[in-house]
């Protein structure tokens, strides 16, 4: 079994996309996986054991780096022992590039999606208060009296859901780290599925697996704990979900000028 790693931004279809893989029966996704948020607790709780106990440990990071690596493939297997490729699928594998190259030289699926769009969404949410709590709204409204729109979309790229990844995709593209990574765009998935799938198992070096696009099955669950912004819409068939633009001059100005490396990579004409 191979290991792969897979996430990104939220709102970029990634689930739709993991929906499409788990029809091949050898591939394994593991949807917001515990490990990434896991791994500095153990190795910080192993670290201090071992030096409470006057162990030298100059083979500590060998020891974690194996410990790891034999714990994945055993998580993989309790998963799904007949498949042939596994995913551990968690957006913050890039707030932690050190342990996922370090630990496991991982290889990740990143997904991405024009961050206007994304914005977008989140505004389109927050404005038809879709699936809302009252203290989560209480606590917006308080520390944005003015409901400013621009206030709101600043707001939104400080969530960790958006700047984790964000930060990390800056990172991989700045230290030019790109043969461990495939970037998959929404836009190029939704356009033309088939030609994005072949691209993703070529990265996963893998036969590529006929999958029936007008049938596709939710496989994974958002847990509630991602709502009201990792809320999805689950669709039969792939199609492209256009919302009407709700972001005005200033927010757009904001985004495109503050994010200009992510538009000269990613969207550049």
């Amino acid at each position: 079994m191979k290991i792969f790693f897979s996430g990104g931004l939220p709102k970029s279809g990634s689930n739709m996309i993991k929906n499409v893989l788990s029809q091949n029966k050898k591939i394994a996704i593991h949807p917001y996986s515990p490990i990434v948020d896991s791994l500095n607790n153990i190795k910080s709780t192993l670290f201090n054991q071992e030096t409470s106990r006057n162990r030298e440990i100059d083979s500590f990071n060998e020891c974690i780096k194996q410990f790891f690596n034999q714990g994945i493939f055993g998580w993989a297997n309790g998963l799904n022992k007949k498949a042939s490729i596994y995913i551990d699928d968690n957006r913050n594998w890039l707030g932690n590039l050190e342990d996922l190259e370090n630990i496991f030289n991982g290889k990740m699926i990143v997904f991405v999606k024009d961050l206007k769009s994304i914005i977008n969404s989140l505004e389109y949410i927050y404005i038809n208060k879709i699936d809302y709590n009252t203290s989560f709204t209480n606590n917006f409204y308080q520390y944005h009296p003015n409901n400013k729109q621009l206030q709101r979309v600043i707001n939104f790229l400080e969530f960790d859901f958006l700047k984790i990844p964000l930060t990390g995709i800056h990172r991989i593209i700045e230290e030019k780290n790109k043969n461990n990574f495939y970037f998959t765009k929404y836009e190029n998935f939704v356009s033309n599925p088939e030609k994005e799938l072949k691209n993703i198992y070529k990265f996963l070096n893998i036969k590529y697996y006929m999958h029936d696009f007008n049938n596709i099955e939710v496989a994974y669950k958002t847990p509630l704990t991602h709502i009201p912004y990792g809320n999805v819409r689950n669709f039969k068939k792939i199609k492209q979900l256009n919302t009407e633009n709700l972001l005005n001059k200033e927010s757009i100005m904001y985004i495109e000028t503050n994010f200009k490396w992510f538009y000269d990579f990613f969207y550049k004409i």
